[in-house]
């Protein structure tokens, strides 16, 4: 049965957050500043309070649960299975309870598939329970085996340290996992409180979740939300907040918290007044390693932390203060409302199929001819390839590579200086021994080329990302080579976890609801190394009506994201087409009229800067600028944002409820929408921009 996972984390955590006896504020010590009042004891209870001494922040606890995942060895259970065979042989307890889990595709990580069980035998590596599943189940089937919950210190120490400018408080509190040192840092002139948690680990540790709690005692008032809107009235009961944030109270007797991406991620329980800022939570960073099918594999969502290990997360508290400004970053540059990616993969293509598809008729040789398609419409594409294909037949050219077509090459290269990303679907459609000199060279080639940072997993070879692609102790490593060759950015399974097209034309889902996990991106903290992971769907051939009627327009109104897993040029077996193509009365392929008008009505979303049609490339890399960003805030109310890179950030785009607003003195592009700006600039390395909502006079901002 269907089970929402948001649901059993607030349980978990709600049974957790029965704090220790809250000391009378005599027994504090504290900390003032002309915003605020920071309490704490020797037990490590902290509590801060405004001017009035009114309570803003009740308490702060950590939790965290551990614990080990058994994984099937078969890739389904019939309705009516009364037994699961496992990994390693399950330490169970005759009695106890047990869920079996599939969170793979179709969007499963937020609407798994459950059966709640009792085991009743354990023989090897097979477990058996009662009662038997109701249903059929399938795809990378688990079960989550807490062994540890952990919701108060063993015993804590508290410091301080005096600085010229306030006052660093260390609270380090021992768990039997791990030794967790949280730095307060307080300043005599600023209302922010920058928070810094180093976690050492004692022991070996997946970590299903670690948790900073906090409880407020005003209510909350805005939240801002993942998707760049911001609620103050009609408030869900729960907002996965990825890194955005939020705010509670008003006045002098508030806190608020934005833009913190030094954090797995947070999410708020409005009616609770609760605030969770997740140091380590494996549901922001899915990965299963395929071991014998896309159906069978290990799940490795936890981090995997080994005793000396450690990780340190930060983020920052603003009390009792708020800044004339609150902008908010936006997900897409450039001042557009949302976001559309295709991801072409390249199974079963043909030169005639892709240029039926790009240009709208096979016929077509020149993209000067185009009479329909993405290059009509100039809509680019991440376009994976394969760069060989021993066994092409020009008879039967399905499956082509680029070494077997030098026109296909041509056809790539004006692509490619359209605006496309080209990349490869692995090397070869089919499985070969590797030859670690020869993918060096084609990852060489592609990089020269077409300064390729992306890579779409296919089928089921050795070499994928997602099998051993990653294992230095394999002959079918590549994870060298990719970093090598500034490979950074990959599709495989568990990209498909978090969104299911019947579930929304959106990545965020926000149209059903902001409590649902949904991370556009990730990278795994122990496991998949400097690479990224991108969120997408698939949108299969006979989906096409998922982008007719008022889908699209939904899209900008939630200020969306969809990320495409398509299959635009595929023949299936060769001759077989469906949604994306058609033929014409000679036969010759033809893009299909239907998806024709669907890429015209894309186009014209976006010259109305509405839609942002892009690359994986191009918006992760636009991802990644805006978590590097540091956003600081000045007394007179002014905003600071600092980009560190050694790379500029073109059309960097906010909203914000104001009037007017400047950067660095000069109004910048801007629009209307909904009652807010929307404004974007350009913000070079190293540079710093002041966002005001006057013009400001030189030398008069200083950040706090």
């Amino acid at each position: 049965m269907v089970r929402k996972t948001w649901f059993v984390l607030l349980v978990f955590c709600l049974v957790l957050t029965v704090c220790p006896r809250v000391p009378h504020a005599r027994d504090l010590t504290s900390f003032h500043n002309d915003f605020y009042t920071f309490r704490w004891g020797e037990d490590g209870h902290i509590r801060v309070e405004d001017r009035a001494g009114n309570v803003i922040v009740d308490s702060v606890q950590y939790v965290a649960e551990y614990g080990e995942i058994y994984n099937a060895l078969m890739p389904s259970l019939p309705a009516g299975a009364k037994a699961i065979s496992l990994d390693t042989a399950p330490a169970f307890r005759m009695g106890e309870p047990v869920e079996i889990r599939s969170e793979s595709y179709l969007g499963r990580m937020n609407m798994p598939l459950v059966h709640r069980a009792k085991v009743v035998g354990i023989q090897g590596n097979t477990l058996h329970f009662s009662p038997a599943t109701a249903n059929p189940m399938e795809n990378n089937l688990f079960i989550k085996r807490v062994n540890q919950r952990i919701s108060q210190w063993q015993k804590v120490a508290v410091t301080t340290v005096s600085r010229e400018d306030g006052l660093q408080l260390n609270i380090t509190g021992h768990t039997p996992v791990s030794v967790v040192t949280t730095q307060y840092t307080f300043s005599h002139d600023s209302p922010t409180i920058d928070v810094q948690v180093e976690t050492a680990y004692q022991q070996h540790a997946k970590v299903f979740q670690e948790t900073m709690l906090l409880r407020f005692i005003p209510p909350v008032t805005e939240v801002y939300r993942k998707n760049s809107k911001l609620d103050t009235a009609s408030l869900q009961k729960r907002y996965w907040l990825g890194h955005h944030g939020v705010k509670f109270g008003k006045g002098s007797q508030q806190a608020w918290i934005y833009h913190a991406p030094a954090l797995s991620s947070m999410e708020v329980a409005v009616a609770e007044k609760q605030l969770l800022l997740h140091l380590e939570h494996m549901n922001d960073h899915h990965f299963v390693q395929q071991t014998s099918s896309m159906k069978v594999g290990k799940v490795r969502h936890p981090a995997e932390y080994q005793p000396g290990d450690t990780r340190t997360n930060s983020f920052s508290l603003t009390v009792g203060w708020q800044p004339r400004l609150q902008p908010r970053f936006m997900n897409q540059p450039y001042g557009f409302l949302a976001t559309h990616i295709w991801t072409e993969h390249a199974d079963e293509q043909t030169l005639a199929s892709n240029r039926a598809i790009y240009y709208g008729s096979q016929k077509w040789t020149n993209p000067a001819q185009a009479t329909g398609g993405f290059v009509k419409y100039r809509i680019p594409v991440t376009k994976s390839v394969f760069y060989s294909n021993p066994y092409f037949r020009p008879q039967r050219p399905l499956n082509i590579g680029l070494l077997q077509d030098q026109q296909f090459v041509r056809f790539l290269d004006d692509l490619h200086g359209r605006g496309s990303e080209i990349v490869l679907h692995n090397i070869y459609p089919y499985d070969f021994p590797p030859y670690r000199q020869v993918h060096d060279n084609i990852l060489q080639w592609m990089k020269n080329r077409y300064h390729s940072k992306t890579w779409i997993d296919h089928g089921f070879l050795k070499t994928n990302f997602a099998f051993q692609g990653l294992e230095t102790s394999s002959p079918y490593s590549m994870a060298s080579l990719w970093e090598k060759h500034g490979i950074r950015y990959f599709w495989h399974y568990s990209s498909e976890d978090i969104t299911g097209i019947d579930t929304a034309l959106d990545l965020l889902q926000t149209q059903n609801g902001d409590q649902y996990w949904t991370p556009l991106y990730w990278s795994h903290p122990t496991v998949t190394g400097p690479f990224y992971t991108w969120s997408t769907a698939i949108v299969t051939d006979d989906s096409l009506y998922h982008y007719q009627g008022k889908q699209l327009d939904r899209l900008v109104q939630q200020r969306g994201v969809f990320i495409s897993h398509a299959y635009l040029s595929r023949l299936f077996k060769g001759t077989y087409i469906r949604s994306f193509l058609a033929r014409d009365r000679q036969g010759q392929l033809v893009i299909n009229p239907a998806f024709n008008q669907v890429l015209q009505r894309m186009a014209s979303l976006r010259d109305q800067r509405k839609l942002y049609l892009s690359t994986v490339a191009e918006m992760m890399d636009y991802w990644l600028a805006l978590s590097q960003i540091r956003m600081t805030y000045a007394p007179d109310g002014s905003v600071l944002l600092h980009n560190p890179s050694n790379r500029m950030i073109s059309g960097l785009s906010l909203a914000v409820r104001s009037p007017e607003v400047y950067v660095n003195g000069k109004k910048p592009p801007q629009y209307r929408s909904e009652g807010e700006l929307i404004f974007w600039f350009d913000l070079p390395p190293h540079a710093t921009a002041i966002l005001s909502d006057r013009i400001e006079k030189e030398g008069a901002v200083h950040p706090h």
